[in-house]
């Protein structure tokens, strides 16, 4: 009986106790609630000082002092639960923020070692002594602090991530090179931190950074790799990758993606190939329609990297399969024909398109048919390019034969059909090109003019300095008004781009006649930004405000008045 009366006394005192510490953590989570953070930390310190071991009211306790920059105050309450209990981890960390604000490193260091003992052959106490250290800005105390942890513990390895992102913070690359190359095996999770953490190295320190990498682990030289191709390495990275890739299908593929990712941005055509490569090496572990789908991706890849043969055998390799589903079949004849077309090979082009034209549809049919007939244009075939758009009534055909006619030497032929056409067929771009072919040949009087059409073709198959030569030789038979004026600015156009000013300016002024006055303002704005470029400001200025008031009803006039504000050192011209 008497033991059981004393029982139930010590249950009766400890329902108290708790009873009691309930109702001052409620009162002071509202306080903190509310933001009154000074009260709540009174009444959390309250509580501590009754219950030592109240672990709620320590943390609540850190929450309060942490927006009153107080922390120093947490040390004496997280050390006095510690010495009741000191297996509450926790408390070891708020301890150290406790001792680190006070400005006492060594007592920071003391908490540490004794959660050691606690936490045997765990990382946790150094990585957080560390972090401490590196929240009151001591890197070099948390360099020591990490280093300190790996000697401990006796693992070369050990704490590798947060001395490669402490490194990297304090420029130190050769060091950061070194971590991350430790930390890839022992902390896989970190590959994206470590790569976006060496991707912020000077340009200086790439090839250190990459040659560090490649003497370390396989999965070492897989970071290297996703480095290298985005440093302008793309040959190289892809080898480094082939040379690492694990043996187990399911890793290999997420190797190859995390490259792929990584080479995503990459640019230019090697950069294009490499990735082809990657696609085909996830091509080959990957069954069914996403093999198929990767194929028809790495041959378009090899097709924008020039790699035309690498294409096709990417597209052969589709069409013997199958299990291939059909519209990626299209997409495969589609990709084919384009790849045909980028080697010259016309005919081919021609022969699949109308053997695969059924299973196109009809908008990718029409877009492969046009380029067809750019390939025949630029091949200098006229005759079998208008034989591809015979039966092809859109206003895109419409507008490439409007260019076959003219570069014939049709001008109303051409005319008819470019106008038929309208501002809408195509890019912007071909839109713009098409109006300014029709305003080229407006002011002349002839329907026919062979000459034309042959140095106009002559340019569009890229045969600048021919070309100029001859659009020059038709404009001394034409009058100003009536052409001439609007072919010298054509020819200048072209020896602005060929990278020649003087001639250009001699055809640009030439073209410049009042005569002319549909072309004069064009030619006189085209004069001053070159005038502006050559840095001749002075007879820029002038030549802008002569377009302003001689041709203040020509279209040219708004560009003229902001490239003379640009000029006069107002607002860009764009």
């Amino acid at each position: 009986m008497r033991r059981a009366c004393l029982s139930l006394l010590l249950l009766f005192g400890l329902s108290a106790s708790l009873a009691g510490q309930t109702e001052l953590m409620t009162r002071a989570f509202e306080m903190e609630r509310r933001s009154n953070f000074g009260a709540a930390a009174d009444a959390y310190g309250e509580i501590l000082r009754q219950y030592p071991d109240n672990l709620s009211a320590l943390l609540g306790l850190e929450r309060s002092l942490g927006p009153l920059r107080r922390d120093a105050e947490l040390a004496l309450p997280a050390e006095a639960l510690l010495a009741g209990n000191p297996a509450a981890t926790a408390a070891y960390s708020i301890a150290m923020r406790g001792w680190a604000s006070a400005g006492r490193p060594d007592s920071v260091a003391s908490v540490a070692s004794r959660w050691a003992t606690v936490e045997p052959g765990s990382e946790v106490p150094y990585r957080e002594w560390g972090n401490t250290l590196l929240g009151q800005r001591d890197g070099n105390g948390a360099r020591r602090a990490y280093l300190t942890g790996r000697e401990r513990l006796g693992d070369p390895a050990a704490l590798a991530g947060e001395l490669a992102l402490l490194a990297a913070a304090q420029n130190n690359w050769d060091d950061a090179a070194q971590e991350w190359a430790l930390a890839m095996d022992r902390y896989p999770g970190y590959r994206l931190t470590a790569r976006n953490a060496l991707l912020r190295a000077p340009v200086a320190e790439h090839d250190r950074i990459l040659r560090e990498l490649s003497r370390g682990t396989p999965a070492a030289r897989r970071l290297g790799a996703e480095l290298g191709i985005q440093w302008g390495q793309p040959a190289e990275a892809f080898a480094q990758l082939m040379s690492s890739l694990p043996e187990g299908p399911p890793a290999a593929v997420e190797a190859l993606r995390q490259f792929l990712d990584a080479a995503r941005g990459a640019e230019g055509p090697e950069a294009a190939r490499v990735r082809g490569q990657a696609l085909e090496q996830l091509a080959d572990r990957t069954s069914g329609s996403g093999g198929s789908r990767l194929r028809l991706e790495a041959a378009r890849t090899y097709a924008d990297g020039g790699d035309a043969a690498a294409a096709r055998r990417m597209l052969a390799a589709l069409a013997a399969d199958g299990t291939t589903p059909p519209d990626m079949a299209a997409g495969a004849a589609a990709t084919l024909v384009t790849v045909l077309l980028a080697e010259g090979q016309v005919a081919e082009a021609q022969r699949e398109l109308d053997k695969l034209r059924q299973n196109l549809g009809q908008e990718n049919a029409d877009r492969l048919t046009l380029q067809v007939a750019e390939g025949w244009i630029q091949s200098g075939d006229l005759d079998r390019a208008e034989a591809v758009l015979a039966s092809d009534s859109t206003i895109e055909a419409l507008s490439v034969i409007g260019r076959i006619r003219l570069y014939r030497g049709d001008l109303s032929g051409a005319t008819t059909a470019l106008r038929s056409a309208g501002p809408f067929a195509g890019t912007r771009e071909e839109a713009t090109a098409r109006t300014a072919l029709l305003a080229l040949i407006q002011p002349i009087e002839a329907d026919s003019l062979p000459v034309l059409g042959a140095a106009l073709f002559t340019l569009a198959r890229g045969d600048s300095a021919a070309a100029v030569a001859s659009l020059l030789q038709v404009a001394d038979g034409l009058p100003v008004a009536g052409g001439g004026a609007e072919l010298r600015l054509l020819a200048a156009r072209v020896e602005l781009a060929r990278g020649q000013p003087d001639e250009a300016e001699r055809l640009l002024r030439s073209a410049a006649d009042s005569s002319a006055p549909a072309t004069a303002p064009a030619a006189e704005l085209v004069l001053a930004r070159l005038l502006l470029s050559l840095g001749r400001n002075g007879e820029a200025v002038a030549l802008l405000e002569h377009l302003i008031l001689t041709y203040p009803g020509s279209a040219s006039v708004p560009q003229a008045r902001r490239v003379l504000d640009a000029a006069r050192g107002g607002i860009p011209e764009s």
